[in-house]
């Protein structure tokens, strides 16, 4: 049996390599025992590919690193050494969906913890010169020690504040931090390694720091649902008033007396409620994504604070207790805001429908009664025909006979009938009333007028 050696596979889907790929695109960094970290978040709107490019450029030039293509620099991801050997600096930027994210490493082998900042190594004015504004700035130190430290010895470090952390990585690591803008306007972090490898203490700092961007996302939320409240407030009073004036002016058990001022008044309750169902529609769709995001970013600060697998040390709050009391009655405020516009709407729509469905009853009982009046109307005109139908027939009757006397007394002048004028005026009168009825009769058999 001859083994089959081909080698070819069937034609790809155009997005194989891509998706493969896509698992691998944000791999983390190796860090050295000890290293020096900064990081920035910046908000951006629009596309500002070009400006991120002129950039780095200026970057890459001022720090005489070898020049890269647009394309590189243009990627979702990209990853530069500013500088090498026992001054490494390296840069990494990350393009997301609402901000863009530089981060800094520096070789710290001999340094004192927080002793000076990475970006005394870019140009004076290159920072500012980044698209965007500034929604988080972080500096991290990471220290290679032998033992785990006390809180106490490391609050120094952060200005006397109260502390948040413990241990981390099951005891292989320790972080620090107050969570507060230091002077040099970073939050500051302390990553004490006591056993951690590379790659995880490369793991470990990119948690942290997309714990703290992803909390300052999420809250972003925050101030709008506080501004949203007091409009959500206002519009649910107009919506009970407008809900109390409907119950007031209703007449569903006397459809009867229902006026046309009445349909008036109604259709200015309607066009109230479809105004306001607007303002409401228009103040969910500008909140909605905002909320949906603060969502998703709660959910990603809560997975990579349990990756960062603590354990409590005695005094101090961990990440993760501190969320939980500080960020999440702010996420909760903003599902409550969310939920609570959806609920009002929804509200608005079922008055609107009631309203529409009380007009369509009271326009029909006013058309009903419109048609039983044209309905009386059209009995009475009718017998008012049938009454001028028989002045007619006397009429006809009158003239007929008339003529047929004058007929008959020339006749008898010309001596060719013998007939006495008023005899045959007489006999006239009958056939001809009676001809004139059939005639009627017949003409409104043919235009479907025959009364019932």
């Amino acid at each position: 049996m001859s083994k089959n050696k081909s080698n070819v596979l069937p034609q790809a889907h155009p997005l194989r390599q891509v998706l493969n790929d896509e698992v691998h695109s944000r791999p983390t960094e190796a860090l050295w025992p000890q290293e020096r970290v900064f990081h920035i978040a910046m908000l951006v709107q629009g596309n500002v590919n070009a400006a991120l490019v002129n950039a780095l450029q200026e970057l890459i030039e001022y720090c005489g690193c070898p020049a890269m293509s647009e394309a590189e620099l243009s990627a979702p991801q990209v990853s530069i050494n500013l500088c090498l050997g026992e001054s490494a600096l390296r840069l990494r930027l990350e393009k997301h969906n609402e901000f863009i994210t530089l981060t800094f490493f520096e070789r710290a082998d001999h340094a004192i913890v927080f002793d000076r900042p990475v970006t005394r190594r870019l140009p004076a004015s290159w920072m500012a010169s980044l698209p965007g504004t500034l929604l988080v700035a972080l500096e991290l130190f990471v220290q290679k020690t032998e033992k785990p430290r006390e809180p106490k010895s490391v609050a120094g470090y952060f200005d006397g504040n109260t502390l948040i952390g413990g241990m981390i990585a099951n005891g292989a690591g320790q972080v620090f931090s107050d969570l507060r803008i230091a002077d040099r306007g970073a939050t500051r972090f302390l990553i004490c390694n006591l056993s951690m490898g590379s790659r995880q203490l490369g793991r470990v700092v990119q948690r942290t720091i997309e714990m703290e961007t992803y909390r300052m996302m999420a809250l972003l939320s925050f101030p709008v649902a506080r501004a949203t409240l007091p409009k959500l407030s206002g519009y649910e009073n107009q919506l009970v008033e407008l809900a109390s004036e409907m119950a007031a002016t209703s007449k569903s058990e006397h459809l009867q007396a229902v006026t046309a001022e009445d349909l008036e008044m109604d259709r200015r309750l309607l066009s109230q409620l479809t105004d306001l169902a607007a303002k409401v529609e228009k103040l969910s769709a500008e909140n909605r994504v905002r909320f949906t995001a603060a969502e998703a970013y709660t959910d990603l600060v809560k997975k990579r604070i349990t990756e960062l697998k603590e354990i409590p040390m005695v005094g101090m709050q961990t990440f993760g207790e501190f969320m939980d009391r500080r960020l999440g009655p702010a996420m909760k405020t903003c599902t409550w805001t969310a939920r609570r516009q959806d609920e009002l709407a929804a509200r608005i729509s079922r008055v609107t429908q009631l309203l529409r469905t009380r007009v369509e009853i009271e326009r029909e009982s006013q058309n009903q009664r419109l048609l039983t009046s044209m309905d009386g109307r059209a009995k009475t005109q009718l017998r008012l025909q049938e009454t001028v139908e028989g002045l007619s027939i006397v009429a006809i009757s009158y003239y007929g006979a008339s003529l047929a006397g004058y007929i008959a007394k020339g006749l008898k002048v010309l001596d060719v009938v013998h007939l006495a004028p008023e005899l045959v005026t007489a006999v006239a009168i009958p056939v001809i009333a009676v001809f004139s009825y059939l005639s009627m009769r017949a003409m409104k058999k043919r235009l479907g007028l025959e009364a019932h």
